[in-house]
């Protein structure tokens, strides 16, 4: 069940809470500016996952895309204890509630579904499910930008309830496999992918670990054997 705690950019249902929002994102964000063909456009954005609220605030601090409309679903409560983010206007509409949660239905209304740092604190089945009914729900002319470390980033709670445990590894070849339109990567080996409709022909080759030993330097010497460019803050384009 999702909670609507923000509605038409008005606080609708306010959060009594003392969690305080978490979640830093190391994802190649800028990625966002590159997805559309025409970034005029009316473009609706899904952030599952938006912690502080990075994404959105990049949207709309952007001239070429701050026009753009930003909803936001988020399963910890201390996300919504930011006022600031919501009294500025940055998402549209924000739920309280788990990614596994959101109405599959739901997902064809946006242009571009954003999973920012989430599959790694799920659990590698939970993570597989997660990702084929995000690409076989979303639209045909849709995108799914989704950013994971590429290898076991170890991580653990931060304050109670908050997520933050990382539960699996995703190999670069998982997310290669899945033929991204394009990718981009930042330290430490964290990648961001664009992912279309023809993704969803591959979804048997994303295997994510649960092997804790999968460690840094094993995640870059298994992206280094696929000549997965690890240059930090250049776009790759493969389609």
């Amino acid at each position: 069940m999702l909670r609507q705690i923000v509605k038409d950019y008005q606080l609708i249902d306010p959060v009594d809470s003392k969690l305080l929002p978490g979640g830093e994102s190391a994802a190649p964000k800028e990625l966002i500016f590159h997805i559309m063909q025409d970034n005029a456009a009316n473009v609706e954005v899904l952030d599952i996952g938006f912690g502080k609220g990075g994404l959105g605030e990049l949207i709309k601090s952007h001239p070429a895309i701050k026009h753009w409309s930003v909803d936001g679903v988020d399963g910890f409560e201390g996300a919504f204890n930011n006022p600031s983010l919501f009294e500025r206007k940055i998402y549209r509409n924000a739920w309280h509630g788990l990614a596994q949660g959101i109405p599959s239905d739901r997902f064809a209304k946006y242009n571009i579904i954003c999973l920012l740092d989430v599959i790694e604190h799920l659990t590698a089945e939970t993570a597989k499910w997660l990702l084929r009914t995000l690409l076989t729900s979303m639209g045909n002319d849709s995108f799914l930008f989704i950013s994971t470390p590429l290898w076991f980033y170890p991580q653990d709670s931060q304050q109670g309830g908050d997520l933050e445990e990382h539960l699996i590894g995703v190999p670069a070849t998982s997310m290669m496999a899945l033929v991204p339109m394009m990718y981009a990567v930042n330290p430490p080996l964290i990648g961001g992918f664009v992912l279309s409709k023809r993704s969803l022909d591959f979804i048997e080759f994303f295997q994510p670990t649960t092997d804790k030993s999968f460690s840094y330097h094993r995640g870059t010497m298994l992206a280094s054997a696929i000549n997965f460019q690890n240059v930090p803050g250049k776009l790759f384009k493969l389609s």
